[in-house]
């Protein structure tokens, strides 16, 4: 690719970003009624529609991350697709790798500390939910079948049937925080990045540990609270 065909293609993803962003809002202002309404059929199938835009989200912000404009050659990104299509996790990983050969740090323990703590975060954030993703963009909306389609996955099957909104908020949320960690690296390799990096993981970390005590009733109960504070005091 050409560095023109390389803008045009990171300009198309900032377009598709944008517009998943705000479907994703509107399925989840719809999750929210449906909550208040104890509608578990609605509820249900909007679940897994927020589950398909998450799928197509991901997808997005990976092609967006890897265009970015001026920072990977067209053969670094061809490196990346070629991994990405043996797992979305390869793809990460490449990526990493290759954005991590451009920070200026020959003297120190730097680039191998950031590497192993990043790897981690990648296996830890974004192997399962792949999974996920990839079940559910495949139609395996209520029943996940094993990779070559010809045995039911139980592990997946369950998780698949008790994916809530909380869980999807969370994926999403540890997607757009290591999203932003390794766009640092792309970006600005030796200042960004240097500056901001551990700061970022201590924050994601945070972040990813309050929202592990969200609960699906919880929010249920929350939303019908305000809801009647509003019946009551508009």
């Amino acid at each position: 690719m050409s560095p023109q065909e390389i803008e045009q293609i990171f300009d198309a993803q900032c377009d598709n970003v944008r517009e998943l962003k705000s479907a994703w809002t509107h399925v989840n202002k719809t999750i929210n009624q449906a909550l208040k309404e104890d509608n578990d059929k609605q509820l249900a199938l909007q679940t897994r529609i927020l589950g398909l835009i998450f799928c197509a989200y991901s997808e997005a912000t990976f092609l967006k991350l890897i265009h970015t404009d001026k920072k990977f050659s067209s053969d670094e990104i061809e490196q990346i697709k070629a991994s990405a299509k043996h797992s979305i996790v390869e793809g990460w990983k490449k990526c990493l790798e290759l954005a991590l050969r451009k920070v200026d740090a020959k003297k120190s323990n730097h680039v191998p500390n950031v590497q192993q703590r990043t790897l981690s975060l990648i296996k830890d954030h974004i192997e399962e939910p792949s999974l996920i993703r990839n079940k559910i963009a495949h139609g395996q909306w209520h029943t996940a079948l094993n990779r070559k389609n010809t045995k039911i996955n139980q592990e997946l099957t369950d998780i698949i049937q008790n994916l809530t909104v909380i869980e999807l908020t969370k994926y999403r949320a540890a997607f757009d925080s290591l999203s932003d960690i390794i766009e640092d690296i792309i970006e600005s390799p030796n200042h960004a990045h240097w500056k901001f990096y551990w700061e970022h993981v201590a924050k994601f970390e945070q972040e990813q540990k309050k929202m592990s005590g969200h609960t699906l009733e919880a929010k249920r109960a929350l939303l019908k609270k305000k809801a009647e504070y509003h019946r009551i005091y508009a």
